[in-house]
């Protein structure tokens, strides 16, 4: 009986092209604008030695944290928390462990989040997870954001607000002096999940060196290795004490095997490649680019600031997608649940290797089969 009902729903999700497989992709064969591997770290030779020598612990960690599992794992977290200029931070198996981790950790019964409409679904995850009372704002909408705490925010003890500092299918940016300046006002923690913005923004530094703000004691910022980084886990920053909280509560991280120590290897000489800056200058040059080339094929009406550029076809874009498949361009449709239904999208990722051709091949290949314009985000 169990059997028969889930071949009926894999047949609906058929039926409704909502249908999940896993694709190989061929590293050496395909133009890729799907990866987050923003700086091209996950190839870096310095970064892949570095992995080479973090053998020297062993394949594996062995074990979670609390037990056999730390290595080198804390220079790891003082080399972020000097990188985010915060007082400390604590590493996660990943970046969704995180982000479930810290917000069912840290938001208790009685406490009231506010959570931004288009955060990542690790947010939502933790939110639910957490015993909190939970309120969705308009994304970015700072008016909305202000009703929902004056309506509700005397009722609870603490108050949370979390946002994406970029956000993941759109890349436009959360309104950080905004958020900051409401989380004074009313006393809040604000949440910022810099999972897009670190290695990327304020000269590799996130999102919120980006605004010139500093980190502070009601600031906690997320992010992930899995990115920029060119590695695996996640991370959280903070002041002392919550990080201190989170290693004695937070279940995603006591109940988690640590890191494999070639891993953490890898990321440490990440962020001392980062913090050079070169690189996210690289990038930020061909993100420029790209807005021109973009421009010019009407892809997009503004310039973008991150390298997130989502193209939304609607219908359309599964179909552009096998096809940029077929002629060996690797750029994944985004559909439902992932994204509203209609506003399917490729979301094209760009990083330090492409250049100027890349960028028109890309658009020539859509072209060839789809007439005119997709519907614009970047308004």
């Amino acid at each position: 009986m169990f059997k028969s009902e889930l071949q009926q729903q894999l047949k609906n999700l058929k039926d409704n092209n909502l249908y999940r497989f896993l694709r190989k992709k061929e590293y050496n064969n395909y133009l890729d604008f799907s990866s987050n591997d923003y700086l091209c770290l996950s190839t870096n030779e310095e970064v892949i030695n570095a992995v080479k020598d973090g053998l020297k612990y062993g394949f594996g960690s062995t074990g979670s944290r609390l037990t056999s599992g730390d290595t080198n794992h804390q220079i790891l977290e003082e080399k972020i928390a000097e990188f985010k200029g915060t007082e400390k931070s604590l590493v996660y198996s990943s970046g969704y462990a995180t982000n479930v981790g810290v917000i069912s950790s840290l938001c208790k019964k009685g406490d009231l989040i506010l959570s931004d409409k288009l955060n990542h679904a690790s947010i939502i995850d933790g939110c639910k997870l957490s015993k909190s009372a939970v309120l969705i704002y308009n994304h970015c909408d700072i008016d909305n954001l202000i009703d929902l705490i004056e309506r509700s925010g005397n009722n609870y003890n603490n108050l949370f607000i979390i946002t994406d500092g970029v956000f993941s299918m759109d890349g436009d940016i959360a309104p950080l002096k905004d958020l900051k300046k409401i989380a004074d006002e009313y006393n809040g923690i604000l949440i910022i999940d810099d999972a897009h913005g670190t290695g990327v923004l304020g000269n590799g530094k996130g999102t919120l060196k980006h605004f010139n703000l500093k980190p502070s004691d009601n600031i906690i910022q997320i992010g992930t290795l899995s990115k920029a980084v060119g590695g695996l886990g996640g991370f959280v920053c903070g002041v002392e004490e919550v990080i201190e909280y989170l290693i004695n509560t937070s279940r995603s991280f006591i109940y988690s095997t640590a890191l494999p120590p070639c891993v953490v290897s890898g990321c440490i000489k990440s962020f001392e490649i980062i913090e050079k800056g070169d690189l996210t200058k690289k990038l930020q040059k061909n993100i420029k680019i790209a807005n021109n080339v973009f421009k010019d094929y009407e892809f997009i009406k503004k310039d973008n600031l991150t390298p997130i550029y989502p193209f939304i076809f609607g219908s359309k874009t599964m179909e552009l997608s096998e096809h940029l498949i077929k002629n060996n361009i690797f750029c994944v449709g985004i559909r439902y649940p992932t994204v509203p239904k209609g506003a399917e999208r490729l979301r094209v990722s760009i990083n330090i290797g492409h250049g100027e051709g890349d960028f028109i091949k890309l658009c020539e290949n859509i072209k060839k089969i789809y007439i005119g314009a997709p519907t614009f985000n970047n308004k």
